[in-house]
């Protein structure tokens, strides 16, 4: 008998041991899936002489996201976007199946995430387009929004309380999405930059109905003080953050200098359009 149970206990030892073999392995196949992952930092060089610069926390989060190996943008449907010379690579995040995800809505993502991501929930607040403030922290309380009068109101009860989770985080988003956009970005979220002041995380915001927002996601400096930097878009209909070609080069770079316009495949922002998020 005790044969039996040393044979049974040793038995029991190996399957552990095994298991935990095979957790390591996974993990570890995990890790080096994550690493392989393209980066606007790994999949896009500086131009010659020029290095990255205006490297704080976010603008090194936003470098580091990942991308997808496949440069093909997707819309929420399914359906692929024709590159036309559009883009040179996409985010890689889910959008969803619902066409919420459009250029503000990308926006309000990489700056939400990485607040989500670095544990600053205070600071994850969005204003809809009534002027209504939706904030993360709230939700959690349990705020429950119904929106009044063709969306120029909105009332906030309190039920229960929901739980923090990546998934909770995420049904909060998809609600700014909805009642947030170009304008409420661009009058309510963000202030005014001037263009020479430039940093990686600001937007060119024309609010409007619909209007337009894009990202810059990096930007480089040379010795002589010349820099460059790199744009990212959604569009309509929703569709994945991709990062954009600069028709004039074909390259993913444009030059910051004087003029009066940035000149993006499918869309024109004045210098004055340059803005950052308020927190």
């Amino acid at each position: 008998m005790r044969d039996i149970k040393y044979s049974k206990n040793v038995l029991r030892l190996q399957l552990v041991t095994l298991a935990m073999m095979l957790f390591v392995l996974v993990a570890s196949a995990q890790s080096k899936s994550r690493e392989l992952q393209p980066t606007i930092k790994t999949a896009f060089a500086t131009p010659d002489g020029y290095e990255r610069h205006n490297q704080d926390d976010y603008s090194t989060w936003l470098i580091n996201h990942p991308l997808k190996e496949d440069i093909i943008v997707k819309y929420y449907n399914g359906r692929i976007k024709p590159n036309n010379n559009v883009y040179a690579a996409v985010f890689n995040y889910d959008i969803g199946k619902r066409d919420l995800h459009q250029c503000a809505d990308a926006a309000i993502y990489l700056r939400a995430s990485y607040h989500y991501s670095t544990g600053q929930l205070a600071k994850l607040q969005y204003t809809f387009t009534n002027g209504k403030v939706s904030s993360y922290i709230g939700y959690l309380n349990g705020d429950r929004i119904r929106i009044l009068a063709n969306g120029t109101d909105s009332k906030v009860s309190r039920g229960k309380a929901r739980r923090d989770s990546c998934t909770t985080f995420r049904k909060w988003l998809d609600q700014v999405w909805m009642y947030a956009g170009t304008y409420s970005v661009g009058k309510f979220d963000t202030k005014a930059v001037n263009i020479m002041d430039m940093k990686p995380g600001d937007l060119f915001v024309q609010g409007g109905f619909p209007g337009h927002i894009i990202s810059v996601v990096d930007m480089a400096k040379n010795k002589k003080g010349h820099t460059v930097y790199m744009l990212a878009q959604s569009y309509m209909p929703a569709q994945e953050n991709q990062i954009l070609v600069n028709q004039a080069t074909g390259g993913v770079w444009y030059s910051l200098d004087e003029m009066s316009y940035v000149d993006t495949p499918e869309f024109v922002f004045e210098n004055s359009q340059l803005r950052r998020f308020n927190n």
